[in-house]
């Protein structure tokens, strides 16, 4: 149970919601958060459906954790679902903020604190327009956000042009996603200097499915058959199989290394360390967490222009301008420009100062105080629920 009375940080007590600890990068977001809080005093509990999964290892052993009963069925079902089961725990524990980890679960998080003095959270872990999209789509989508962030006491946003686009439907805040870690500082200030003799480096880091489009960077990497480099690419997935026989039919499996998922955080910051170009050829992302590691442990990136929000980033860091989606041409200029005129890594440094984890989380929590001294608004009755919570603490 919580207690309540916020008067500075150390008296705000939250709850996280995250579906799972999965490897995704809103699912790190959400236990660093956890953790973070943690680590300051604060009352902090994760609320998940399912405690197992490939990041639940980076959980702080003094960070509770209830489970919200869940349903069978994909995802999304399941969160429907668990609305009674998060509602019920919202009245029992009242916590003063109930934040969602990414696009999925804002809707549940905020329908789930109606009727409550617990202000909830949202956080737009992916992009609200993703390249390519249709009009139709693109409408719908935004219409959909738009609705989501009226019910949310806040909406935290990672880029200019998503906060553009909320800011006349509800309250909006942009904060820096915490992502550079002392490791990565200290991968950085321990990186030697590039041996030109040496084949370059390059390194993919994300799970192998078709939003990541690793397929765009092999068929990039073809083109380059003049270069002597090398390619590590961190992450599982399904297409995997796929990907090796991609990269056999054309002539550069001896040239690529699938190296699975990487679990420990000081080894992937060391193989960003070991990386003289990071490849981010996605689809659509929300502000991509690896873009950011890898300029922190120094190595360049070239970048498809999957959301506008990277483009400041790459710009600050000096690096080459993002290149459509899905254009593996354009993909390859870029790759043999960026090698050919690397810019001063003081630049690379500087462009992602403000994302340094305890920065950055500071601001979350800046954010959630600010929010929770507001004066509640009369509270309405709530489409929920039983009167007792079917949760247990784990």
């Amino acid at each position: 149970m919580f207690h309540h009375g916020v008067r500075s940080h150390t008296d705000l007590s939250a709850a996280i919601y995250l579906y799972r600890p999965g490897d995704g990068g809103l699912d790190r977001v959400a236990i660093l958060l956890a953790n973070h809080m943690a680590r300051r005093g604060m009352a902090v509990e994760l609320w998940m459906a399912h405690l197992d999964g490939v990041s639940a290892h980076l959980i702080d052993p003094h960070v509770p954790v209830r489970r919200v009963a869940a349903l069978g069925g994909n995802r999304r079902m399941s969160m429907i679902g668990q609305f009674p089961a998060l509602a019920a725990m919202v009245r029992r524990h009242r916590p003063d903020i109930l934040y969602s980890a990414g696009n999925q679960s804002n809707m549940l998080v905020a329908l789930a604190c109606v009727g409550t003095a617990t202000r909830s959270v949202a956080r737009i872990s992916n992009p609200i327009l993703r390249p390519g999209m249709g009009d139709l789509a693109s409408w719908t989508r935004l219409k959909r956000f738009r609705a989501i962030n009226r019910i949310s006491d806040l909406t935290i946003v990672m880029g200019e042009y998503d906060r553009a686009l909320l800011s006349r439907s509800g309250a909006v805040r942009l904060l820096p996603r915490p992502t550079v870690t002392p490791v990565m500082d200290r991968v950085r200030r321990q990186r030697p200097p590039r041996d030109a003799d040496a084949p370059v480096q390059m390194l993919m880091v994300g799970r192998l499915v078709e939003q990541k489009d690793h397929a765009t960077a092999l068929e990039a990497l073809a083109r380059l058959s003049h270069l002597d480099w090398r390619l590590t690419i961190a992450g599982d997935g399904p297409l995997r199989a796929a990907l090796a026989a991609q990269a056999d039919a054309l002539g550069i499996a001896d040239r690529v290394d699938f190296a699975g998922y990487v679990r420990d955080p000081e080894r992937l910051a060391g193989l960003m360390g070991q990386a003289d170009l990071l490849l981010q050829p996605s689809r659509w992302e929300g502000l991509c967490a690896t873009l950011i590691e890898a300029l922190a442990c120094g190595a360049h990136v070239v970048a498809t222009d999957s959301t506008p929000n990277i483009r400041p980033v790459l710009a600050a860091a000096g690096q080459h301008p993002p290149v459509p989606v899905g254009d593996a041409a354009a993909l390859a200029r870029a790759i043999e420009r960026t090698l050919a005129r690397p810019a001063a890594p003081a630049l690379l440094d500087a462009a992602v100062r403000e994302h340094g984890a305890g920065r950055a989380l500071d601001a979350y929590l800046d954010a959630f105080a600010a929010l929770v001294r507001r004066p509640v608004p009369a509270l309405s009755p709530s489409p929920a629920l039983p009167s007792s919570p079917t949760s247990s603490l784990a």
